[in-house]
């Protein structure tokens, strides 16, 4: 049975998976907007190294790709690297004792997120990963990178009608229209009495 609610389910499956590696007495870990405004983005940088996941669209799966009545769409998560290191540009993309680097953050978040299932949801892909930018940021000694992550999944059973027939799919292949002791080749009588 999917998720009812697959988007916060994706949240709750992908915070856990990646304070694995970016642990929490290292690394903030944020819900954030994508796009995000400058203010926005200030507020969760105030303490580095920090990573922020945020939803940016839900779209609906190809046609070949739908089956039954249910919405099934591809969603679409954002991942925001930020680092910080005031050695230089080599420490703060590579790493130093001074903090992680934004390669070896990039390739984990990918490590950790590309082929993650979730029964019920479905499996993680990494479609991208790039440079970021924030304005008036440049000189502050952060590097940041956003990491693209897709999910092909639908919206659980939301009128409930799958739950109260658990059987329903069974019912129709084991299906028997004719009454014990009526021949096959006889005329069938569907009406009520």
């Amino acid at each position: 049975m999917s998720e009812l609610d697959p988007i916060s389910a994706a949240f709750g499956a992908l915070q856990p998976r990646l304070q694995t590696f970016f642990k929490p007495k290292l690394w903030d870990f944020h819900i954030v907007a994508d796009p995000m405004s400058i203010d926005e983005f200030k507020a969760i940088v105030r303490r580095t190294p920090c990573l922020g996941l945020g939803w940016r669209q839900f779209n609906p799966a190809p046609s070949d790709k739908v089956i039954g009545r249910r919405f099934q769409g591809n969603l679409g998560l954002r991942l925001t690297i930020v680092v910080k290191n005031p050695n230089g540009p080599k420490s703060r993309f590579l790493s130093d004792a001074a903090g992680p680097g934004l390669f070896p953050s990039i390739a984990s978040a990918i490590a950790l997120v590309n082929g993650f299932t979730v029964a019920g949801l479905g499996t993680f892909a990494i479609g991208a990963a790039a440079q970021a930018y924030a304005e008036g940021y440049d000189a502050a000694g952060m590097a940041m990178a956003t990491v693209d992550i897709g999910l092909l999944t639908a919206i659980g059973d939301v009128d409930g009608d799958l739950a109260n027939a658990p059987g329903f799919l069974r019912m129709i292949s084991e299906f028997e229209p004719w009454p014990d002791g009526q021949e096959r080749d006889a005329p069938l009588d569907v009406r009520q009495p």
